[in-house]
């Protein structure tokens, strides 16, 4: 069986409850006649990152680049088709050779930085299984970088910023923090101890390529551990009572900028110079 096929529990399926409702969850996991899931632009090139960082030697097998020719012309038609049938054949990906090339220089930039270059060792893409005996559930994860004598676990996270700042929003709003808190238990499991260090490795996508170093702290990853307990315990419910709510009734406030004493609508000068 396929790794994301596999019933037990990922950080991504939790991530899909935290972050949405139960019926987004169900729509996605459990509806059995449920389409396959089309993984977005930006989820194919974080994970073509991903192989030519943490399994360069699998990346002829799972990646075509695509020939540059003019498929209006007789010959462009032909080779577009060969290419086609070959990843028909294959089961490899068609990738545009400018994505290509883009990955190769957001790799070779961060395999010779001095900081980032020391986060990009150990082994990676290796699945594991297990019992969350806690939570009375089957699961499993798919680290992309571990160093387990060293205590370190490291996620590759392609982002709209790597700015910390931003990062740091748009990670929670994502759930990183449930799913790094997932990660843990399972390197635990397979290890024998949690990661001494955890680290989201933040890239842009764009020149010049920018880049973060994001150690989780053991305050936010407490919070992602009680995310995931909840995540868990909302789906185990579910399945119990076969009931995926969606969002419900709720009562609409004004937005709080609406509100001209509120804290938040305080300027902060860093606020003022982000864009100059």
């Amino acid at each position: 069986m396929n790794y994301h096929d596999h019933p037990a529990l990922s950080a991504s399926k939790l991530k899909k409850y935290a972050c949405g409702t139960a019926v987004d969850y169900w729509a996605a996991y459990e509806d059995p006649d449920r389409m396959p899931m089309v993984p977005s632009d930006a989820m194919r090139q974080g994970s073509l990152v991903d192989c030519l960082i943490t399994e360069p030697e699998k990346f002829s097998r799972k990646y075509i680049v695509a020939p540059i020719v003019d498929r209006r012309t007789k010959v462009g038609k032909e080779q577009w088709a060969e290419t086609q049938e070959l990843a028909r054949t294959s089961g490899a990906e068609v990738i545009t050779a400018e994505w290509h090339h883009t990955a190769q220089l957001i790799v070779s930039k961060l395999k010779n930085d001095p900081i980032a270059s020391e986060f990009l060792q150990g082994s990676g893409q290796v699945p594991h299984f297990w019992h969350d005996a806690e939570n009375d559930v089957e699961c499993r994860y798919l680290p992309d970088l571990e160093q387990p004598e060293d205590g370190l676990l490291v996620d590759l996270k392609k982002a709209r910023s790597a700015n910390p700042r931003d990062f740091a929003r748009q990670s929670f709003s994502l759930a990183y923090d449930l799913q790094v808190a997932h990660y843990a238990e399972g390197f635990r499991d397979r290890h024998g101890a949690y990661p001494k260090q955890i680290v989201l490795l933040a890239y842009e996508w764009a020149y010049p390529f920018n880049y973060s170093v994001n150690v989780i702290s053991d305050e936010l990853l407490e919070v992602g551990r009680q995310r995931r307990n909840d995540a868990i315990a909302g789906i185990k419910s579910c399945r119990g009572t076969n009931e995926w709510p969606s969002w419900g009734i709720n009562t609409m406030e004004a937005p709080r900028w609406f509100q001209v004493e509120d804290p938040a609508n305080d300027t902060d000068v860093a606020d003022l110079l982000e864009g100059v």
